[in-house]
């Protein structure tokens, strides 16, 4: 399967219109550098051999006034939050003008997460899940379903999403 197939996959995998692409499918195209680290290389989205079972897309930009009051809290819970739940990843999904925003957003933030590389985000198909206002958090399952979006993905508090995520990933729910 040549790369350029492969990092489409991302995009048809979170549209859910291909029912025969699978996990493996999706996953190896965000390996396919769709993924990338706050100092621009690229970052394996795998870790330890394991794909996610969940995966929260963070919508927020450099330039957003309360996207930068909520993305501290979103570093420190995500610190604790997922290393108890290795099923679970986050992955940044910029709104800023530029890569070099982008990138300078992530280090000053100290995200510890991927995000989706800058040049990619509307070929990852992320778009599909955001609301009408940043800062914004959705959670994916595996099958690429909305677990905690309102219909017409109506926006709703971060804060609100985590508590979600909480119970959702942490079998609460």
């Amino acid at each position: 399967m040549n790369k350029i197939l492969r990092c489409a996959l991302f995009a048809v995998f979170f549209a859910a219109v291909n029912p025969a692409s699978s996990r493996a499918d999706f996953f190896d195209g965000l390996q396919q550098k769709l993924i990338q680290a706050k100092d621009g290389k690229a970052l394996p989205y795998k870790k330890e051999g394991a794909n996610p079972k969940f995966t929260a897309i963070y919508y927020s930009a450099h330039w957003c006034p309360p996207c930068r009051l909520f993305t501290p809290k979103l570093v420190e819970w995500y610190n604790e939050f997922q290393p108890k739940h290795k099923d679970f990843q986050l992955v940044f999904a910029s709104s800023d003008k530029d890569e070099k925003a982008m990138l300078e957003y992530m280090t000053e933030t100290k995200m510890p997460w991927p995000a989706i590389r800058f040049s990619q985000k509307k070929a990852s198909g992320v778009e599909k899940f955001s609301a009408d206002g940043i800062p914004y958090l959705v959670l994916i399952d595996e099958k690429g379903k909305d677990l905690t979006g309102k219909p017409g993905n109506e926006w709703q508090a971060p804060a609100e999403v985590l508590k979600q995520i909480e119970e959702i990933v942490g079998g609460k729910k």
